[in-house]
């Protein structure tokens, strides 16, 4: 059994040498003690503890980090879940706080291996939809529509446009229906 007095000297030790907060390097201390290291021995596993104070950083955004960052953020999440929680509790509570489902985990359920995110497509179009080069773009349309007598008229005709330019007339369904660059398998823009 340590100390209190031990355990803090430890702590302070720590948080001077990777430039954290005593109460981080308590935070670490404690993590490596769940993964059987002992504390007393921390200059030897300065490496591990290096990794360790990199895995967790809450001041990063979920929604800009890539693929495997959100899944090392989120498995940190999984991980601090209360342990006498059942999966299934634990699910819910990552949907209600971060809205991802769909959670697989490994064979003894303690690692994640995907998730699926929930996205917010309202937000998502009102944010496209409301900058001034679509609203420009839009605008011209509607003129063209007028132009020709067809806006409001109920005739299913729109402006085409093809390639960001107007051509002519064309049914409503074939030419919102068309497949853009941006609905296109491994498109980038989400």
């Amino acid at each position: 059994m340590i100390s209190f007095k031990k355990y803090s000297n430890v702590a302070g030790k720590l948080s001077k040498k990777l430039k954290i907060s005593k109460d981080k390097a308590l935070q670490l201390l404690v993590k490596a003690q769940q993964k059987g290291i002992d504390p007393l021995k921390w200059q030897q596993n300065l490496a591990i503890f290096t990794t360790m104070t990199a895995e967790y950083d809450p001041k990063i955004d979920e929604r800009t980090m890539t693929s495997p960052q959100k899944l090392s953020q989120m498995q940190h999440y999984w991980d601090n879940l209360w342990n006498m929680a059942s999966e299934i509790a634990k699910k819910k509570n990552m949907f209600m706080r971060f809205g991802i489902k769909n959670i697989k985990l490994d064979r003894q359920g303690r690692k994640i291996l995907s998730f699926d995110e929930e996205r917010d497509y309202k937000t998502e179009y009102k944010k496209f939809q409301s900058s001034k080069k679509m609203r420009k773009y839009r605008a011209e349309l509607n003129k063209y529509n007028r132009e020709k007598g067809t806006y409001g008229n109920g005739d299913g005709k729109d402006a085409s446009h093809k390639k960001g330019k107007i051509v002519g007339m064309e049914d409503q369904s074939v030419n919102r229906g068309r497949a853009e660059k941006s609905r296109l398998i491994g498109s980038k823009r989400k």
